[in-house]
This record gives C-alpha cells, sequence and structure tokens, in this order.
C-alpha cells in the first residue's frame, strides 16, 4: 500500500508518457491547420469566433502536454 503514494503526481502523469506524446502530436498538428484555417476566414465571422476559440485550447493543449513531457525526461 505505500508503494502506491511513494511517486510525485509527475511521476504518475509519467506513466501515461505515450498518451501525452499522442495528446502533443495531435493538438500541434491540428493548431497547425487551424492557423491555416484563420488565414482563409473572413474577419467577423462565426467561423473566426470558431477559429479563434480552437487556436486558444489547441495551443493550451499543446503546453500542457509539451510541459508534462518535458518534466518526464528529467
Amino acid at each position: 500500500m505505500a508503494g502506491k503514494y511513494d511517486k510525485s503526481y509527475v511521476d504518475h502523469l509519467c506513466d501515461h508518457e505515450q498518451g501525452w506524446r499522442l495528446l502533443f502530436t495531435f493538438s500541434v498538428g491540428f493548431l497547425a491547420l487551424s492557423v491555416l484555417w484563420f488565414l482563409s476566414v473572413e474577419p467577423g465571422s462565426p467561423t473566426y469566433v470558431v477559429t479563434i476559440m480552437n487556436l486558444v485550447g489547441l495551443s493550451g493543449l499543446a503546453i500542457l502536454s509539451g510541459f508534462v513531457l518535458s518534466r518526464c525526461r528529467r
């Protein structure tokens, strides 16, 4: 029972490193597609707003998953 609590929170996150890597890859890929989409959308349209929201959300996911992956490499 004590072994379950010997690891830090980051160590528990690193147990799922493959999933974090997959999340990072998909978020960066879709972020690149969203940037391309953003450049071709008319400003002020509802699609523009949704694209901005996608850019913010995907940026957050990419930063979070990249941070976790960088901590797992230490």
